[in-house]
């Protein structure tokens, strides 16, 4: 699958706008023809900056220079996400993409001086809060974590702001029945806003390897408060063609490789297996790597690999280059010679006690010797 690429860079002082990728304004929109869009993401030294996105339908992910995930959420009630990363962290890739068995999707991308946090809350008692409140967590060596539950009314969106500056700590945001929203780990993200449907969450910070007292607070308001609007995705034009789902792919072959692109130079995803079909969303312009649709979402095989049915005569062409694996490296090498054994000479004990009796001998012959000339 095709992966855009863009570069931005958070500054302490001023936002920088990203590029916009798609219909709209500045809406990328996610389908078979770009089902995902990486985002790297620089910071100068001892600063901190924050990543804005609106969202529909999109699983969001970011990994640190290591490639290990930093923070991931996945769920259709999130419209909006701001992360702040905590300085001296080093470079992150954002990846957005479309949430499993999702066609379509929409996200805009901006990066600002800092986080957003607008609107009047009042302090309360306690570790449960709703919109227009706020709850303190005090964190130490001793209780290095705390949880504070979060009540959105039905029927409405309420945004909900964890700030927890300064700490090392990892999050999560689960809902009532304990299902991952989202969660950040290893320190690289200090602040978040979460724009979310009605329910009740709770939000749990865990400080890691506090040297000292911590304070984390988490609150709620009206997106309206905050300045937050939920994402209108672009109008599709009347005449827009929608790849036929009469055409489908069965997969003719023992196995064949699911992968994110045209061509076995792209990431490998997952497997088909003989006899599986799958709709096909369209093929490559040489038309010989078509692309389908799967639990998970899209990936590309082989046409050589499938037999197709159906009607599909007028499948969509994405133009995304194609990318053949490097043939591997045969390197031919002389074998190399055998070390010579060292030879060790070690006399052997009959050989000693020979030499000793010749020395024996010698002495008597001295000591004869000198009798005779006595």
């Amino acid at each position: 699958m095709k992966r855009l690429l863009l570069l931005a860079t958070l500054v302490a002082s001023f936002a920088v706008g990203l590029p916009a990728l798609a219909q709209g304004e500045g809406v990328i929109t996610l389908n078979d023809a770009t089902p995902a869009v990486d985002v790297v993401i620089t910071q100068p030294a001892d600063t901190t900056g924050t990543v804005s996105l609106d969202l529909a339908q999109v699983l969001v992910k970011m990994t640190d220079e290591a490639g290990n995930t930093v923070f991931y959420a996945a769920d259709r009630r999130l419209h909006a996400l701001e992360l702040n990363i905590a300085p001296n962290t080093g470079s992150h890739t954002l990846t957005i993409e479309r949430l499993p068995g999702t066609a379509e999707a929409y996200a805009s991308i901006t990066s600002l001086p800092e986080l957003t946090i607008r609107g009047n809350t009042t302090l309360v008692d306690g570790t449960a809060v709703t919109l227009n409140q706020e709850a303190s967590l005090a964190l130490d060596a001793v209780n290095p974590s705390g949880t504070v539950g979060v009540t959105i009314p039905a029927d409405t969106t309420g945004l909900i702001t964890a700030t927890f500056p300064g700490t090392n700590a990892s999050t999560r945001l689960t809902d009532s029945t304990g299902n991952l929203v989202a969660s950040s780990t290893g320190g690289h993200v200090d602040a978040l806003n979460a724009l979310l449907d009605g329910g009740d969450y709770q939000f749990t910070v865990r400080g890691n390897d506090l040297q000292a007292n911590a304070v984390a607070g988490v609150r709620a308001v009206l997106p309206e408060a905050a300045g937050f609007t939920l994402l209108q995705p672009p109008a599709q034009p009347e005449d827009t063609l929608v790849s036929s789902i009469d055409c489908q792919a069965a997969i003719a072959v023992s196995s064949v490789n699911l992968r994110s692109g045209p061509g076995t130079g792209y990431s490998v995803l997952g497997y088909g297996y003989r006899n599986e079909t799958y709709p096909v969303g369209g093929h490559n312009p040489d038309d010989n790597w078509i692309v389908i649709g799967t639990d998970a979402g899209s990936a590309w095989i082989s046409a050589s690999t499938a037999q197709l049915n159906g009607t599909c005569q007028n499948l969509s062409v994405f133009d995304i280059p194609f990318k053949e694996a490097q043939p591997a490296q045969i390197i031919m090498a002389e074998p190399q010679q055998p070390a010579q054994p060292q030879i060790i000479t070690i006399n052997s004990g009959a050989s000693s006690s020979s030499s000793r009796g010749g020395d024996d001998r010698n002495e008597n012959e001295r000591e004869g010797r000198e009798s005779d000339d006595d």
